[in-house]
């Protein structure tokens, strides 16, 4: 329909291919996997839903209306209990208006949901919908509200990566999870301090949260979701003139530290130093790193020497030694010398190395 439809055909061309895509469904043999349909015209979703939830028991569901010049839809009342069903495991909706959250009732096996240019009648409906998934792992909001009102409420306790690319008109926002351990946050209609976080597995500075985007990095194990993640979320850095990245990593991890057996984290990253495709890549550059709970072992002298030697840090590699006793940080400043006599003058002429 996508190739079909523009804003110079008429209603009768949309409304026939979407006969054709209902009769492509209703001919399909068995279950489904997953399902993406955009459509132009609202007259068959509600029957789409039906077809793709209660009869091909579709797993993984993506709707996307496209409006044309000539086609103002999205105000589609979905039926109570739309998405209530055992087998969906994954929805995801983009460019609707929700007037009532009853379509999303009860949804106890959804694991991911994804709501991209989603308008609601008031904020409530956000939040009632978010309390409908006990068993959400994965979220993504790209949402708006008629007019201001209160904080959205994120309190989904199996939830791991939450992705809030941008709100309208939402006063603030509250995420309350015991699991979460990824974190992107775009453009927001509230300030920072009306980010309330209550994540014990999240390691967020708030003091170098800048303006743009923030991704933050804190996992033990590699999750369902986490690759498509971190692909989205690296597409937003192009939009942001300034964004902040917060990694919290255990170099002895060999889960969170992909070496070979046997091999040490020094050796691993010294050696990456010298390939054609540093780590983490070529074009990777910041202006400041900020290094909390440097203790100057050899594992974390090796990534902080692996990030100057390529030129990966332009401005500033600020080393927090105040949490060692006295006698501890006497060993960071020698480890912080001996990484600033490792600039080179003339290339990285901007580059100072300071303890805070």
């Amino acid at each position: 329909m996508r190739k079909t439809i523009n804003a110079n055909k008429n209603l009768d061309v949309a409304n026939r291919v979407a006969t054709l895509i209902t009769k492509i469904i209703d001919n399909h043999r068995g279950q489904l996997e997953s399902c993406v349909i955009d459509h132009y015209t609202d007259d068959m979703v509600n029957t789409w839903i039906q077809s793709l939830t209660r009869v091909k028991q579709t797993k993984h569901l993506t709707l996307r209306h496209q409006p044309g010049h000539m086609y103002h839809g999205g105000c589609i009342e979905f039926p109570p209990n739309s998405f209530t069903y055992p087998r969906l495991t994954s929805l995801s909706l983009h460019g609707y208006v929700l007037r009532t959250s009853h379509s999303f009732n009860n949804c106890q096996n959804l694991k991911t949901l994804k709501l991209s240019c989603i308008l609601a009648s008031d904020l409530g409906v956000f939040n009632s919908v978010l309390a409908s998934y006990p068993s959400l792992e994965v979220l993504v909001l790209d949402i708006s509200c008629f007019k201001e009102s209160g904080p959205l409420k994120i309190d989904n306790k199996r939830l791991k990566l939450l992705q809030v690319l941008e709100t309208k008109k939402i006063d603030g926002i509250q995420v309350s999870s015991t699991r979460l351990d990824s974190l992107a946050i775009g453009r927001l209609s509230c300030g920072k301090d009306d980010f309330v976080l209550r994540c014990p597995r999240l390691r967020f500075y708030r003091n170098v949260w800048l303006a743009g985007l923030c991704y933050n990095i804190s996992q033990e194990e590699k999750n369902s979701g986490h690759e498509e993640f971190v692909v989205t979320t690296s597409d937003l850095f192009r939009y942001f003139p300034t964004a902040s990245l917060s990694v919290s990593l255990d170099l002895m991890n060999t889960r969170q530290v992909e070496r070979e057996e046997g091999e040490s984290p020094r050796n691993k990253f010294l050696e990456e130093n010298n390939k054609d495709h540093p780590f983490p890549n070529a074009k990777f550059r910041v202006e400041t790193v900020w290094m909390h709970h440097f203790s100057g072992s050899e594992e974390e002298f090796a990534l902080a020497s692996c990030l100057i030697r390529q030129g990966t840090v332009i401005k500033r590699m600020m080393i927090k030694s105040t949490s060692f006793p006295a006698r501890k940080k006497l060993e960071i400043e020698t480890a912080v010398a001996k990484l600033q006599a490792l600039i080179r003058k003339k290339e990285q002429w901007q580059l100072a190395i300071k303890c805070f």
